[in-house]
C-alpha cells in the first residue's frame, strides 16, 4: 500500500526542501508518493519543485490557502491514504510505518496522528534537543513500535495526519469555508467521528515540527478567531 504524502507550500522554501528530504531519507521509498501544492510561492521554492522528478507537482497561480490546497491534492492522490503534513516539519526514523501500523490495527479507526515538539493539545511532549542530529538521535529511540502507546482521541492537529482513503471517500473533501486555514483540521476530525471512525494519537512516533511558518503574514491569532467564530457557526458548539 501506498501512502500519498500532501504538502502546501508557499515560500519558506529552507523548510519545504529539509521536509521533503527527510521523507526521502527516512520513508522506504516504494511506500509513498509526494504530491506538492504550491500556493504561488515568490523565493526559490518552484524552481527547486521543478528539478524533483519524484514529486508530483501542482502549481497554483494565487495563494488559495490550505483547505483549497489540500483539495487539489487529493484529487491528484493514488495512495491507499493521504497523510498531509506541513512543509515545516521534519520526519525521522519509522514515523510512516509506525502511523500506518497504528492506523490499519482496527478498521475503526480512521486516522492518526504522531507526537511532536510543538502544537497545540495533548500531542505535544516535553522533549528537549538542541539540533536536528539531537533531535533524530531522540526519535530513534523513541519511534519504535508499542501499540500500548496508542491513545484514542477527540481531534488531531493538522501538522501531519494519516487518513485511509475509504475513509475519505465518505467525509469528502476539507471545508473551503476555513480559507486560508485553521479549524479545518478540527472541522475534519469531527465529521471523521461522525461517520463512525475513531482517531488516535500514535505516541509512539515523534516527528519535528517548527511551527506557524506559514501562517506568519495572516495575522494568526486573528485568523484563528475568526474561523473559531466559523466552526461554532457551523456545529452549534463552542470551542
Amino acid at each position: 500500500m501506498k501512502t500519498s504524502i500532501i504538502i502546501l507550500t508557499y515560500n519558506n522554501f529552507l523548510y519545504s526542501k529539509k521536509c521533503i528530504e527527510s521523507i526521502r531519507k527516512y520513508t522506504k521509498r516504494s511506500a509513498y508518493e509526494i504530491i506538492v501544492v504550491d500556493n504561488n510561492s515568490k523565493d526559490e521554492t518552484k524552481n527547486w519543485l521543478s528539478r524533483q522528478k519524484d514529486i508530483k507537482k501542482i502549481y497554483n497561480s494565487t495563494n488559495l490557502g490550505f483547505p483549497k490546497g489540500c483539495n487539489l491534492g487529493i484529487k491528484a492522490a493514488s495512495g491507499s491514504e493521504m497523510l498531509f503534513l506541513n512543509n515545516d516539519v521534519v520526519v525521522a526514523e519509522n514515523w510512516l510505518s509506525n502511523l500506518k501500523k497504528c492506523l490499519y490495527s482496527n478498521s475503526e479507526i480512521g486516522a492518526v496522528g504522531p507526537v511532536t515538539n510543538r502544537c497545540s493539545g495533548i500531542q505535544q511532549i516535553n522533549v528537549k534537543y538542541n539540533s536536528l542530529v539531537e533531535m533524530h538521535e531522540f526519535s530513534k529511540k523513541y519511534n519504535i513500535s508499542n501499540s500500548r502507546k496508542w491513545i484514542k482521541t477527540d481531534k488531531l492537529v493538522g501538522f501531519c495526519i494519516l487518513i485511509k482513503r475509504v475513509v475519505m471517500e465518505k467525509v469528502g473533501l476539507f471545508d473551503e469555508r476555513f480559507t486560508p486555514g485553521n479549524f479545518e483540521d478540527d472541522d475534519y476530525c469531527l465529521r471523521i467521528r461522525k461517520k463512525g471512525y475513531r482517531l488516535f494519537i500514535s505516541r509512539d512516533t515523534f516527528i519535528h515540527h517548527y511551527g506557524c511558518v506559514s501562517f506568519g503574514n495572516y495575522g494568526y491569532g486573528k485568523l484563528i478567531r475568526t474561523n473559531k467564530i466559523k466552526f461554532e457557526k457551523k456545529w452549534g458548539k463552542r470551542m
